[in-house]
Order: C-alpha cells, then sequence, then structure tokens
C-alpha cells in the first residue's frame, strides 16, 4: 500500500517537473533558450554604441567616415563595438530584422560592413518590402539566414531605452564608468577620433 502512493508522487513529480521545462515553450511559441544575436564586436574596455538608422540621411553620410576608424579601433582592441538598428523610420523594423539575419549567417566585421552598405542602398532605393529587399540582397551577394530575431530584437530595444535615443545616429560612449553622448555625422566622427 505505501509503495503505490511513492510511485504516484514520484511519477506525478516528473510530470510537474517536465511541465516546468516546457512551459515556456508551450506558452510562447518558442523555447525559453531562444538566441539572442546582439551586433556586437571586440573586446576592448572601451563601450562604444552606435544607433543608426538606414533611412537616415546623416547615418548614411556618417557611416562610410567612421568604418575605417572602428575597424582601426577593433584591431587595436581599444573598444567594443555595438550597432544598433534604430527604429526611427516605419520600414526600418524589416531591415533591422534583416541584419540580424546577415549576422546569423556571417560575422565577420569587414562584410558586416558590407552588408552596412547594401542595406544604406537598399533603403536609398526605397526598398520597403520583405521581398524586394531579399532580391536585393541575393542581387548584391549578401547571404543570411533566417532564424526568430524577436528576443535579439527586444534586447536591442532595450538598448536604445536605456541610453534614451531619441535621434539617429547616436553614439554612446562608455569610459571608465563615465557615458558620453554624441549625436549627428559631424560630432560622432570626432568623438570616434578621440579614442585612438
Amino acid at each position: 500500500m505505501s509503495v503505490r502512493p511513492q510511485r504516484l508522487l514520484k511519477g506525478l513529480g516528473l510530470t510537474i517537473g517536465l511541465f516546468l521545462l516546457f512551459a515556456p515553450l508551450l506558452c510562447t511559441g518558442r523555447p525559453a533558450f531562444a538566441e539572442v544575436l546582439i551586433p556586437s564586436f571586440g573586446s576592448g574596455k572601451i563601450q562604444v554604441r552606435l544607433y543608426t538608422d538606414y533611412f537616415c540621411g546623416p547615418c548614411g553620410r556618417m557611416e562610410p567616415k567612421v568604418e575605417a576608424l572602428i575597424s582601426d579601433l577593433l584591431r587595436k582592441n581599444a573598444i567594443t563595438l555595438t550597432l544598433v538598428d534604430t527604429p526611427a523610420h516605419t520600414f526600418t523594423p524589416l531591415y533591422a530584422k534583416y541584419f540580424l539575419y546577415i549576422l546569423k549567417k556571417d560575422r565577420d566585421f569587414p562584410f558586416v560592413l558590407r552588408a552596412r552598405e547594401v542595406l544604406f542602398e537598399a533603403a536609398h532605393d526605397q526598398i520597403e518590402e520583405r521581398e524586394g529587399l531579399e532580391e536585393f540582397l541575393k542581387k548584391n551577394k549578401v547571404p543570411y539566414r533566417e532564424f526568430d530575431p524577436a528576443p535579439s530584437l527586444a534586447a536591442l530595444s532595450a538598448m536604445i531605452k536605456e541610453d534614451n535615443v531619441t535621434s539617429t545616429p547616436t553614439c554612446v560612449i562608455i569610459r571608465d564608468g563615465r557615458r558620453g553622448v554624441f549625436t549627428g555625422d559631424v560630432e560622432i566622427p570626432k568623438a570616434l577620433e578621440l579614442l585612438d
């Protein structure tokens, strides 16, 4: 008589344990351990968060100005760079999702810079639908791999909120516990030059 209740409790414990393990999957449609892909590069002590929008004219003008500088700072291991696509324009969330898809395929920094250049060009050409963007990426030989970007986009949105970003381009530099905020395609390159 005493063996049966123990077996029942053991079976019930296993059932509860399995339910707790898989409940997040049942409730959200994705596993609790969903991948969070953050566009961060380097491991330097100085944190640099660059907030841009592909449809932002000053962002498009600034990127080519800072590419060599940022690449050099990464080579010297002076900075940890995080690129944050900031949804200031209606179609930016589509581009942000595809940028993450591109990172999923290849995180090599020179390739990432080339991919961003292609995304800025697509925005300049006013490509505003998924099919057109996919075709443009393929034409420009920018491969990507789809995955669930929701956890990554949520993490990037939290950064935007934490840094109180209200316009693009914005660069937040955290050095020795001090936070500097720089805006515009003239001020940001100057601030980055001082890190060298």
